[in-house]
């Protein structure tokens, strides 16, 4: 028995050795559960990359861009959010935002309390869980959702499309009430090389927006954006006629990140009058921003005339280019009565936008 024992070893490990080194032609009988769950990983891992690359050689978000200009996703996505509305159905995400954002905010606030409430835990990892996985979303210790500035919305272009989408939708199902509106700066052309020539890339715009934002609440929304002029390209993301946009068209660049701060203030009691005592958040992050967000899921059904959002933007943040990218910025929105631009040699670089 003790040979027969022996000899069922020296054969088991001539076995492992060989399974060793030619590990591909091991049988699926022969294998252990975790290396069976190895290879199902490395295959979904593998799937994740070729799909990934197809996306990219695809052109995936020209073809998104494409899809949202198109005048039936427009008219379909209304219909398929006012039938929504019509339900209840924005009622119960908004109401399930606004709940969750209770629990967290407790959780935060009452940490040792919160840990004798059954499940509490789990509604608040669950609700801030959703919102930084889909939007890459951070809450404060405030209930105030951030985006992050390496979210996936970077690597998304930008369309006047996507606002005519959203407000088509929004707004109509809201009886036709404007709940969500948008800003522009004036585009401004910065000659970064100096050859006084637009070059591509040197167009640049300030896009801002607040209102309801359904599951989100109350909120607005300030970006930097690069314009992409010349060419038309074949999906038609931006057209130039007789010289104006019938569809603007931006990328983002972290390269022009800033300095920026957010205020929030709702009119409550509409009086037309935006009070300290009215002020649903003051953002001011440390780190630069290309994109500077805040969302107030605690403040649901708010219209966009009765919402004052401040954005300041310290164009010092531009290093180098600071001085030619303030003196564009001035020459182009010189006017506008949203916007509070120092004047020039006065020393400030900070930008306010008020609207």
């Amino acid at each position: 028995m003790r040979i027969d024992g022996d000899v069922a070893d020296v054969i088991n490990k001539s076995k492992d050795d060989f399974y060793d080194k030619y590990e591909y032609l091991k049988p699926e009988c022969e294998k252990s559960w975790l290396e069976k769950a190895k290879e199902w990983i490395d295959s979904a891992c593998e799937w994740c990359k070729d799909l990934w690359n197809k996306i990219i050689d695809f052109d995936f978000f020209n073809f998104i861009g494409k899809l949202i200009h198109s005048e039936g996703f427009r008219n379909f996505v209304t219909f398929a959010v006012g039938i929504f509305y019509q339900i209840g159905g924005v009622w119960l995400i908004k109401k399930i935002a606004e709940l969750g954002t209770i629990a967290a905010v407790f959780v935060r606030k009452h940490p040792i309390l919160s840990s004798y409430i059954p499940g509490l835990n789990v509604v608040a990892d669950m609700t801030t869980g959703f919102f930084s996985l889909t939007l890459g979303a951070d809450m404060d210790d405030d209930g105030i959702y951030h985006m992050r500035p390496d979210c996936l919305q970077q690597y998304a272009h930008y369309t006047t499309g996507y606002d005519d989408v959203f407000r088509a939708a929004v707004n109509k199902a809201s009886v036709g009430e404007i709940t969500v509106d948008v800003h522009q700066s004036q585009i401004f052309w910065v000659d970064l090389d100096g050859d006084k020539s637009k070059d591509e890339g040197e167009e640049f715009i300030i896009w801002s927006w607040k209102g309801d934002y359904m599951n989100l609440g109350t909120g607005a929304e300030t970006g930097i954006y690069q314009v992409k002029d010349g060419e038309i390209d074949e999906y038609g993301n931006y057209i130039m006629e007789n010289g104006e946009y019938s569809y603007l068209y931006a990328e983002v660049n972290r390269e022009y990140s800033v300095d920026m701060t957010l205020e929030l203030y709702h009119d409550s009691n509409g009086d037309g009058i935006f009070s300290d005592d009215e002020q649903l958040y003051k953002h001011e992050p440390d780190e630069l921003q290309w994109w500077i967000t805040g969302f107030d899921p605690l403040v649901q059904n708010v219209k966009a005339e009765d919402l004052q959002a401040v954005t300041t933007i310290d164009f010092s943040s531009f290093g180098e280019n600071k001085d030619i990218m303030l003196d564009s910025f001035r020459e182009f929105n010189a006017g506008e009565v949203e916007w509070d631009i120092p004047e020039k040699d006065s020393g400030s670089y900070i930008v306010t936008l008020t609207w």
